[in-house]
């Protein structure tokens, strides 16, 4: 996160004094001489150091101090007095006060102690971070699978977690985008921070705009006050957009003001700061809907900092077997279940199955099939109806003997046809051949074959009429 320093103080001179002093020192300052000023710019900055003048005219200036570390208890802070109010500072220092510059100051002195106050934060956010990580592996693992693929998957994620660039999941529906962005917030240094989570495709479009930037008191009937948007939410910490490229090119200059400049625009106006490491995950192709004018080019540049892409459950079979290990675990938990296993029978059709709906799908199989166990072992009885019939849309084809050699090109098509829901392009393409070659084999296939459908073959080998 970036140095960011607040000064408060009602001597502007003062004010200007230090910002001077600070120029160059790769600090972001920002200053306020009255009270209201001062709790607005905390809660919108979120700095890790204070300089605060002790006594403010009309105001308490240890009062200040103490409603803006309610905001954030780690804030370090760094009081200036003169002779006057060297027994105020000395008190408060020992209530927490992590330093103290006599006025008229000097700038080494203001240097010097800055240096030390950003030191402190970072060893104390530092000290927070490994805390939080011993507790965190003292849970289950993130053992969604051990395939080479996803364990590079994995590797990248570590690596993108502790930077504060911007991340894009991209996958199939069902692959876990937000669990893995989860993971990475868990292990970035904005752990402590917030994690607030929007998904732009399931808010209506016209209360969207509200949802993610907020709006002002007024700004449409029944705004009785200003009220804070997702990305407002999320100051100091992280925001999950899932299925951003379903934002509405109405709305993405404003994510991109939020990417290029830290500033969030509500509705009515009034711009304001904000701090905010974005992942976004799609399901959708963004460069495809760039080249169809349906996302901007410059917001998927900014988006596309470090890219993720999780493979499908299908491309990486090896990870099955640890995957419904973990699910088992996790549901026989939930439900007060001694550990089950899985029969061969039962474990030959979740191998058999392409899981169109990836590991969302797989998930919600076992969790049933833990609930509806009657025994020690899960069997085909327990799973749902797509696995125990082979000739479902997702099930692999198992040859037999006894086809024809247009019997298995139009087996072969017709399960290729219903696994990528009738798409005829995505067949083609699965497949290795032309799409004219797709449209001529079903249709003399299918001309030539007798009125009976083409057969599927179940799990166990034995042919289905």
């Amino acid at each position: 996160m970036k140095h960011k320093l607040l000064i408060i103080d009602d001597d502007r001179t003062n004010v200007d004094a230090l910002s001077r002093a600070l120029h160059g020192q790769d600090v972001e300052v920002a200053a306020a001489i009255e009270r209201v000023k001062a709790i607005e710019l905390a809660r919108e900055r979120l700095p890790q150091v204070i300089i605060a003048g002790v006594r403010m005219p009309g105001e308490n200036g240890m009062e200040v101090l103490a409603e803006i570390r309610d905001l954030n208890p780690n804030v370090q802070t760094i009081l200036m007095a003169g002779p006057a109010g060297v027994d105020e500072a000395i008190a408060a220092m020992k209530r927490g006060a992590c330093d103290f510059i006599p006025k008229p100051f000097e700038k080494r002195d203001v240097l010097a102690a800055v240096h030390r106050a950003f030191e402190k934060s970072a060893l104390l956010q530092e000290n927070l971070f490994l805390k939080d990580k011993l507790k965190k592996n003292q849970a289950p693992a993130f053992e969604w699978g051990k395939s080479r693929a996803f364990r590079t998957l994995l590797d990248r994620a570590a690596q993108a977690a502790l930077s504060d660039a911007t991340i894009l999941i991209m996958g199939e529906a069902g692959n876990g985008k937000e669990v893995l962005a989860q993971h990475i917030y868990s292990n970035s240094l904005r752990a402590h921070r917030p994690f607030v989570s929007a998904n732009c495709a399931s808010i209506p479009e016209n209360l969207l705009e509200a949802e993610l930037f907020g709006y002002r008191k007024g700004a449409f009937n029944g705004a009785w006050q200003d009220k804070k948007g997702k990305v407002q939410e999320a100051n100091g910490g992280t925001l999950f957009l899932d299925e951003v490229g379903e934002l509405p090119l109405g709305l993405q200059p404003k994510l991109l003001r939020v990417l290029q400049e830290g500033e969030a625009n509500p509705l009515s106006g009034g711009l304001s700061r904000v701090d905010v490491r974005i992942i976004a995950a799609t399901s959708r192709n963004l460069r495809k809907l760039v080249a169809d004018g349906l996302f901007r080019e410059d917001l998927f540049y900014r988006l596309n900092v470090i890219p993720l892409h999780i493979p499908p459950l299908r491309s990486r079979p090896e990870d099955l077997h640890s995957l419904i290990s973990f699910f088992i675990s996790k549901y026989c938990k939930k439900t007060k279940k001694a550990n089950l296993s899985v029969n061969a029978g039962a474990l030959r059709m979740m191998e058999a199955y392409a899981w169109p709906g990836n590991v969302r799908e797989l998930e919600n199989a076992v969790e049933r099939a833990v609930i509806l166990c009657m025994g020690h072992q899960i069997t085909p009885e327990d799973l749902p109806d797509e696995l125990t019939h082979a000739s479902d849309a997702s099930a692999r084809l198992f040859i037999g003997q006894g086809m024809t050699l247009e019997e298995i090109e139009l087996a072969v098509i017709q399960n290729a046809m219903k696994r990528n829901n009738g798409d005829k392009a995505k067949t083609a393409e699965d497949l290795g051949i032309s799409l004219r070659t797709v449209y001529r084999k079903l249709d003399t296939a299918s001309n030539r074959v007798s009125a009976r459908a083409a057969p599927v073959f179940s799990v166990d080998g034995t042919r289905k009429d």
